[in-house]
């Protein structure tokens, strides 16, 4: 029997899984730059999102397949918020006041009731955990161009659950990558919530 050599796999998987690391670079990219709060964040999300948006199709991930391209609205938007110099539209960071979280709680119900309906005879592999992620997900992007702190609070569940998810449908880069994911927001969180604390003295 022939002996396989580990840096033959390595580098078979490279080849054949280009697109997903790929998508996984740019995603670092994003979330590194994020965390930053440095604007260029939303160009590598740009590109991260229409990339995964083919993956997921050909994975029949359809709800964050379908979260791709709202995503794709968000980015423009936040490139939008995080660098406009008109004055007053700058974001910064900030904290929801608790009227508005009860809101974003409602909206995550919905959100979530909603995608498992229209999903519910697509195909989709891991529909509840599918539909639960991509409303997280979605939620927690548009608190991010929002620059709203939980939107970090928000991720680390929502990337674990996608870390088991990707890992579940042998998405193995994806599942590393989301990985890191939850330990920058992590610390993402708290470099925020000591800019929100140094801007309040």
């Amino acid at each position: 029997m022939q002996k396989e050599y580990p840096m033959y796999q390595i580098t078979d998987y490279i080849f054949f899984h280009k697109l997903e690391l790929t998508a996984a670079f740019f995603g670092l990219i994003y979330v590194i730059f994020a965390a930053r709060e440095n604007y260029l964040c939303w160009f590598a999300g740009i590109l991260n999102v229409l990339i995964y948006a083919f993956i997921f199709y050909n994975q029949k991930i359809f709800a964050n397949m379908f979260l791709q391209m709202v995503y794709l609205g968000i980015s423009i938007y936040g490139l939008y918020s995080w660098k406009t110099s008109r004055k007053g539209h700058i974001a910064v960071i900030s904290k929801m006041d608790t009227s508005y979280r009860y809101f974003i709680g409602v909206l995550f119900l919905l959100l979530i009731g909603a995608m498992y309906l229209a999903l519910q005879n697509s195909g989709s592999t891991l529909l509840m955990l599918d539909a639960i992620t991509a409303a997280a997900g979605l939620l927690a992007t548009w608190m991010q161009a929002r620059k709203f702190i939980e939107n970090w609070l928000i991720w680390i569940p929502t990337d674990i659950a996608l870390t088991i998810m990707f890992f579940i449908e042998h998405l193995y880069v994806t599942a590393g990558l989301f990985l890191l994911y939850t330990i920058i927001a992590i610390f993402a969180y708290i470099k925020w919530n000591k800019e929100l604390i140094r801007s309040k003295q």
